[in-house]
């Protein structure tokens, strides 16, 4: 197997199928990659929904797992603990990818490298461009320089910032970079500042009883979510 695609799944019924339906459109031979999907604590009917779509698509490797991780973080550790590609790509169960190629271009981008970094991205709100974070959806790693690497699943927010930066600072890390825009992402603006607050105000309390936070730092923030960290440290 050359790539395995990971996605976590956590109620999304609504929105699984626009996300596997631009998998399934990928131009890349179908017998050369897998997708695993990672139902975690799903209370929605995500899984019919997934059962469904395969059953008209069974030319798709997809590989339904479930855990109760509460976390996307814990869920993609499922995934990396089971994927057999060479090659690993992280798509949130929201978004979807743009381009028909885009495994193609990344695999063909990774030759002679272990990783790639994607540029740019589409998105359907200008306040969730993150071309200029270190974005996990951006990038495209070999398994060989994950390795044991994995997500800390304690973090709620951020984990993938912090999963992507320790990728990045391994001593053989090399990175291709692509301009074209494989990835859109679907942004909610209040769902996220809310979501930060929720942590917020968690870490807060967990401080008081000497507890870690459940989220870190990001060197990157957009203006307005910085105001609500503000609000709540």
């Amino acid at each position: 197997m050359i790539i395995s695609i990971i996605v976590p799944v956590h109620n999304l019924e609504n929105q699984i199928t626009a996300c596997l339906d631009s998998i399934y459109s990928q131009t890349f031979d179908k017998s050369n990659f897998e997708v695993l999907l990672i139902l975690d604590s799903v209370t929605d009917n995500s899984e019919s929904v997934i059962k469904q779509w395969h059953a008209t698509r069974s030319d798709l490797n997809l590989r339904l797992l479930h855990t109760d991780c509460h976390s996307p973080g814990g869920a993609r550790n499922v995934g990396l603990d089971n994927a057999s590609g060479q090659y690993i790509a992280f798509v949130d169960g929201d978004d979807y990818l743009l381009n028909d190629g885009a495994l193609n271009l990344l695999y063909n981008a990774v030759q002679g490298h272990n990783a790639v970094r994607v540029m740019t991205h589409g998105v359907n709100d200008a306040r969730g461009n993150f071309s200029q974070r270190i974005t996990l959806w951006l990038h495209f790693f070999s398994k060989r320089l994950i390795g044991d690497t994995r997500f800390r699943e304690e973090l709620i927010i951020n984990e993938d910032f912090d999963f992507t930066k320790r990728i990045r600072s391994k001593p053989e890390y090399d990175e291709a970079r692509l301009n074209t825009p494989l990835y859109f992402y679907n942004y909610d603006f209040k769902r996220m500042t809310d979501r930060i607050s929720r942590v917020l105000q968690i870490s807060r309390e967990r401080k008081k009883q000497g507890l870690s936070s459940v989220y870190v730092e990001d060197e990157f923030y957009p203006e307005r979510l910085n105001e609500v960290k503000k609000r709540f440290l």
